[in-house]
């Protein structure tokens, strides 16, 4: 694509954004949200508030703040948000993760080379960031997912950019933000055959829980690991459950959720280390890689027995990376139809209204499709890459 078919390609996109920003956010996100419509409390953040004040004057954050289920290292930082007025703190808070997630994107994207790439990949991102519903959901009740993804992408960045280091201590901050994040660890060191990266993560991680104990007492350590951490494979019941533990309960199979989540695991641990030796009929740089990436994302949200809806921002960022790296490539429009039904369910629901949690586990149903075209892609690569004979096999070479 030539530098004017660019330009066009850029009004064009900036065209979409203004009708769906003017249609969808303006309406959705700052007329009919907490944050322009401040009530007593502000969802999930506030749990984040009561608890991270209870720490501030010595109480036990997990009692006084029973919604709160995230690790002790979280406390001081939640803190921050303590200590502002509430109006205040809540327009920190958004931007915050809105400013840390923008500055991410921009580093990932500019860690592709071709520069056609970029622009694809910026142009599904964009797209995606202005129509994900749970994006809005997330939005609405102040949830931390967002900055969660936003510090584990970095984490890949950095990783890419040959900053181990600092790569496993941001991963390690992401887990001690918001747990499920160390389930990429399937990524970062089965797939990428590197068992150094767990001995940086697990430094790091235990450096920040040092440094935390400093402020953090340990019975607050000792309530979470005996109290909080045993009911995370506890499945959560809400009709918005976007997992296969929300089936399973639908269908009253929910007693061994637990089981069928940690054997999703093993499996897909199991798959990260054989797929990191396959050679895939693909040129583009790290193209095997964001594959991997977006189904250790994809993985992690199928079998966590308390994914609902806004937890699928995780996929806002590694999915647009493996579609501007496919969409490069020669691939057959049949496997390019599938995978792009899957991302339109992976960014979309059904409801009554933006707060009516009643839905279709369409997130679940996107998620299962993305997986299987995914792993077909390691297994039978020819299922999706259309060879042409001649000067593309050579390229191949």
């Amino acid at each position: 694509m030539d530098a004017s078919a660019q330009r066009q390609w850029i009004v064009l996109l900036a065209v979409v954004c203004l009708l769906v920003g003017w249609n969808y956010w303006l309406d959705r996100f700052f007329f009919s949200t907490p944050f322009a419509v401040y009530g007593s409390g502000f969802g999930d953040f506030e749990i984040y508030r009561v608890a991270a004040a209870s720490w501030l004057s010595h109480g036990n954050p997990y009692m006084d703040s029973p919604g709160f289920i995230y690790p002790p290292t979280s406390l001081p930082f939640f803190a921050l948000y303590a200590m502002l007025p509430f109006h205040l703190a809540g327009q920190v808070w958004w931007i915050t993760y809105f400013v840390f997630f923008v500055a991410v994107s921009i580093s990932l994207c500019l860690t592709l080379k071709n520069g056609n790439r970029r622009l694809l990949f910026g142009t599904i991102l964009t797209l995606f960031f202005f129509t994900s519903y749970p994006l809005l959901a997330l939005f609405q009740l102040g949830q931390a997912d967002l900055l969660a993804e936003a510090l584990a992408v970095f984490a890949l960045v950095l990783e890419r950019s040959r900053h181990k280091f600092e790569s496993a201590a941001i991963l390690s901050f992401s887990v001690l933000l918001k747990g499920p994040a160390v389930l990429l660890l399937a990524y970062f060191v089965l797939f990428r055959k590197d068992f150094s990266y767990l001995l940086r993560f697990l430094v790091s991680a235990l450096a920040i829980v040092g440094v935390s104990m400093l402020v953090v007492p340990m019975s607050d350590y000792w309530y979470y690991l005996t109290r909080v951490l045993p009911t995370f494979s506890i499945i959560n019941n809400a009709n918005s459950n976007q997992s296969v533990g929300g089936l399973m309960s639908a269908a009253k199979f929910g007693p061994v959720t637990s089981i069928i989540s940690f054997g999703g695991y093993v499996v897909f641990a199991l798959f990260s280390y054989w797929a990191g030796a396959r050679r895939l009929p693909f040129n583009l740089e790290n193209f095997s890689a964001d594959a991997m990436f977006l189904m250790n994302v994809l993985i992690m949200l199928l079998f966590d027995p308390r994914a609902t809806i806004y937890p699928y921002v995780w996929v806002i960022l590694p999915l647009p990376l493996f579609l501007s790296a496919i969409l490069v490539e020669r691939v057959r429009s049949v496997f390019l139809a599938v995978l792009g039904f899957g991302a339109f369910l992976l960014n979309s629901t059904l409801v009554p209204s933006s707060l009516n949690y009643q839905v279709l586990p369409l997130e679940v149903i996107g998620n299962m499709i993305s997986c299987s075209s995914l792993v077909l892609l390691y297994v039978h690569p020819s299922v999706a890459y259309w060879k042409k004979p001649g000067i593309e096999e050579e390229r191949l070479r």
